[in-house]
């Protein structure tokens, strides 16, 4: 389906983690330039060029334990994020989301694991929290809304039609609370306000030490 229309289908599956069985376990495919290879379009080097439809231990996955089973949970996770490798170790991303906790800001919880499919040779793969309504409560607030920017987007305003930002941002939770609507206000005032009202406004609008920190980090 990936390969044909970009969708990424959920697939019924067992799961088992430290020994626990969970069955008819929601996966499906996670990311998008790093599987862009399973399309053919990934480019020679590029991000996600390498990998194949033949070694599914390699992909990016995203595992929902309680997709099809209400309640169904590994110690209180539903969502676990089996990330793609960039490196031998994945050291790099662990160390950074790490370090991205020491200054204070939100992270997500990662351990190392070995990961196969479907009883075929482990490799070694980081896997990670979803952030989902359970780590944006924990993390942030539970009454907000968490907006994931993509890879092709930018933070251009693009008008008030929620459609015109399909390519652009994914709402990852807090989908209760609010739509994409406070998040095209923010575009506007970015992109539209004059100097006076950027300056007055800014700070009632972004959380700026944090962002600066974040900057920081980057």
């Amino acid at each position: 389906t990936y390969k044909t229309s970009e969708e990424k289908d959920w697939i019924a599956a067992t799961v088992t983690i430290d020994g626990n069985t969970y069955t008819n376990v929601g996966m499906r495919l996670k990311g998008n330039s790093s599987i862009r290879g399973l399309r053919g379009d990934g480019g020679p080097g590029g991000p996600g060029a390498s990998v194949s439809a033949d070694t599914p231990e390699e992909l990016p996955w995203l595992i929902r334990l309680d997709k099809n089973v209400d309640g169904q949970n590994h110690d209180g996770i539903v969502d676990l994020v089996i990330r793609s490798n960039n490196s031998e170790t994945a050291l790099n991303e662990a160390v950074s989301l790490e370090l991205l906790g020491m200054a204070g800001l939100a992270t997500q919880r990662a351990i190392a694991v070995r990961f196969s499919v479907n009883g075929g040779e482990a490799v070694l793969r980081l896997a990670t929290e979803h952030p989902d309504d359970l780590w944006m409560a924990e993390n942030l607030d539970a009454g907000g809304a968490l907006y994931k920017a993509e890879a092709t987007g930018d933070y251009s305003y693009r008008g008030d039609d929620p459609d015109l930002y399909d390519e652009v941002f994914d709402q990852e939770a807090g989908k209760d609370n609010a739509d994409l609507a406070p998040l095209i206000d923010f575009l506007d005032f970015i992109n539209n306000a004059d100097d006076a009202t950027f300056d007055a406004e800014l700070s009632t609008r972004l959380d700026i030490e944090p962002f600066a920190t974040y900057l920081a980090m980057e």
